[in-house]
């Protein structure tokens, strides 16, 4: 599938990928895929995490890079979610079951994932994402984004 990824669907990839490459090696290394996950409060331990890795690592240079990333993340990232698992998704951010996504969320995930942002650069991400300018990303916000 990433061969028939539009221009769109792979800039959104990329932007993923960056996240997840906090070091910007432009590899993703077992490591920063374990950071992620812990910031979305994923459990997984650590023979899990090297098995995870390994399905990404078709080229077994212990590195997962952009075509890889793509090849798998594609397959899943671009299909219709039913409204459970983005509610889940959601509710990884929305830390204080508010029902809303704030700065300060957005901030504390980005940050547990290993990336310091500036207050001006969340505000802007917030921005970004907020249709309706309250200040917050709401349930129906941030399904837009899938």
């Amino acid at each position: 599938m990433a061969t028939s990824l539009t221009a769109a669907q792979r800039q959104e990839l990329q932007d993923a990928f960056n996240i997840f490459d906090s070091d910007k090696s432009g590899q993703i290394s077992e490591k920063e895929v374990g950071n992620v996950l812990k910031a979305l409060n994923i459990k997984i331990n650590d023979d899990q995490l090297k098995k995870f890795v390994a399905t990404m690592d078709t080229d077994k240079s212990g590195q997962i890079g952009f075509d890889e990333f793509c090849r798998v993340m594609s397959e899943s990232f671009f299909k219709k979610h039913s409204e459970q698992e983005l509610r889940t998704v959601f509710g990884k951010f929305d830390h204080d079951n508010s029902g809303y996504i704030q700065a300060e969320e957005l901030e504390s995930i980005m940050t547990k994932m290993g990336r310091r942002f500036k207050k001006s650069e969340i505000d802007a991400l917030l921005q970004s994402l907020d249709i309706d300018n309250d200040g917050k990303i709401s349930f129906d916000e941030f399904v837009k984004l899938f």
